[in-house]
């Protein structure tokens, strides 16, 4: 700066060539251009500028053309602050010194949020009046913006810690996103990828101003679609500037004259982006990303924890459940087999409870979700069905069935029953039996279960006594349990039992 000011054209200039300055000004000229801070010189009547080369960067895209001008022009955006504090240190004849000072600055086009620590202070002339100001000073806006970031995450985190339910945690997330950043508009598209769209969930929205409302299509975000899915916030300083022409009027429409985008990501699938509008042009700071970004997080992380402590606390209500649940078959199994001697009532019991182990491993293959209804009987039948080929004894016919966890138990329990009653007695106690085995759901979710068993040998026989330990099993299984009805009907040569009972979704 000192040789730029060496080589100015003075001559034309209020201040006058150089050598014609007063001493007081070459005096504070001179320790300004050797100072290692950033250090300026206000001087004269106008309040021109005079700086050296670490105060340069501060004024941006305004210096050097800023070397000379009067204050009021140079700091036309901010006079209204620093020019009250410029008359009070002339009027008092009395340095001034501001900490953290709020200048919101307009060096690139759009309004920043800038904070600064600086004194003023009075350079008196030959005469003894005040004929200039000497100014120093450092920016401070990363550690103003910090100190309120570090106070925010702490109230949020508190504030969302205390809230309960998905709806309730992301509509409080965004009213204090949207008080913090000063917004018009905060809310979460959830992204519907069957529609390709971007339906809002949650909103929230500053007094006067109205929701985002109708859903997006995921083709209208253009090249800012490609950003969100890398995992990148979307930083939007100007919507007028959007190269987009359908994203640049749903930004007209909304009164969003600047926005900012961040996405959340579920099984590596993007599935919501929470967008903030601001009714100003705004450049986006890192801080501002960071700080929605991390709130965003925590508010997902918090539904989240929510959400898999329902289902800890689910999960040990069922496995509280099937425990009993297994008790009281177990116990019944014992309590009801009936033998006539010792090893008869081992092979018997064994052989049931061996059935109701298979059951459990059907369950467990499937997470305890439910289980295929063909899966149930094939594993109930498979040591008759592999025989293979032409002659299979078995056949299976029906539509894909789910049933639900809770029912898988005494449907095979009563599958058992039925095929322990062929082996002795039906189709597949000897050569020649066949077996079949049709399934239908009708109106109001009813399963229609029809077991028919063909083959000279079956006789009356082949029908489960009334008060038999195999009839009571499958009168506890269909009727107790599953609340339905057994039918059962035996003519020559052949027996058919039909099931019916309520198919009900699982949990």
């Amino acid at each position: 700066m000192a040789r730029r000011i060496r080589e100015f054209d003075w001559a034309t200039h209020p201040f006058g060539p150089p050598e014609t300055w007063p001493q007081s000004l070459r005096s504070a000229l001179g320790i300004c251009l050797n100072s290692a801070f950033p250090t300026a010189i206000y001087w004269g009547p106008e309040l021109r500028l005079l700086y050296n080369d670490a105060w340069s960067t501060i004024p941006g895209p305004r210096h050097p053309a800023c070397l000379g001008e009067p204050a009021a022009e140079v700091w036309s955006d901010i006079w209204h602050v620093i020019e009250p504090q410029f008359a009070e240190v002339i009027e008092r004849g009395a340095g001034l010194f501001v900490d953290d000072q709020m200048l919101p600055m307009r060096r690139y086009g759009i309004e920043e949020e800038t904070y600064w620590s600086y004194s003023f202070t009075p350079i008196r002339g030959e005469d003894g009046s005040i004929t200039g100001i000497f100014n120093s000073g450092q920016e401070t806006t990363d550690k103003v913006l910090r100190q309120r970031q570090t106070a925010f995450l702490l109230e949020a985190g508190e504030a969302v810690r205390e809230l309960a339910g998905s709806e309730e945690i992301m509509t409080a997330v965004c009213r204090m996103l949207g008080e913090y950043l000063g917004a018009v508009r905060v809310g979460i598209r959830e992204r519907d990828t069957s529609a390709e769209q971007f339906p809002v969930s949650v909103e929230w929205a500053a007094e006067g101003w109205g929701p985002a409302g109708q859903a997006v299509r995921w083709s209208a975000l253009g090249t800012m679609r490609e950003v969100l899915e890398a995992g990148r916030a979307v930083r939007v300083d100007r919507t007028e500037a959007l190269e987009n022409r359908k994203a640049r009027e749903i930004a007209a429409r909304l009164g969003a004259a600047s926005g900012l985008a961040l996405p959340s990501f579920k099984s590596a699938s993007l599935s919501a982006v929470l967008f903030v509008h601001k009714a100003e042009p705004h450049a986006w700071t890192d801080e501002e990303v960071a700080t929605a970004t991390q709130v965003f997080g925590l508010a997902t992380q918090t539904i989240e924890r929510e959400r898999m402590l329902a289902r800890e606390k689910a999960m040990m209500h069922e496995i509280d459940h099937r425990a009993r649940n297994l008790l009281g078959i177990s116990q019944a199994l014992v309590r009801l087999t009936r033998a006539t001697d010792v090893a008869s009532y081992k092979e018997s019991l064994l052989d049931r409870l061996s059935a109701l182990g298979k059951t459990l491993g059907i369950l467990s293959d499937a997470k305890w979700s439910g289980a295929n209804l063909q899966n149930v009987l094939e594993s109930e039948l498979a040591p008759f069905m592999a025989e293979g080929g032409e002659d299979r004894r078995v056949t299976l016919r029906g539509p894909k069935v789910v049933l639900a966890s809770a029912m898988v138990q005494p449907v095979a329990m009563a599958l058992h029953e039925l095929t322990t009653n062929a082996v002795k007695y039906g189709a597949l106690a000897g050569e020649g039996g066949a077996l079949d085995v049709g399934w239908d759901t009708g109106p109001g979710g009813v399963l229609t279960l029809v077991w028919r068993e063909r083959s000279a040998s079956v006789a009356e026989a082949a029908a489960p006594a009334t008060s038999g330990f195999g009839t009571q099993l499958l009168t506890l299984a269909v009727e107790d349990q599953l609340d339905g009805t057994i039918t059962r009907r035996v003519t020559e040569g052949a027996f058919e039992c039909v099931l019916r009972f309520p198919l009900f979704e699982e949990g």
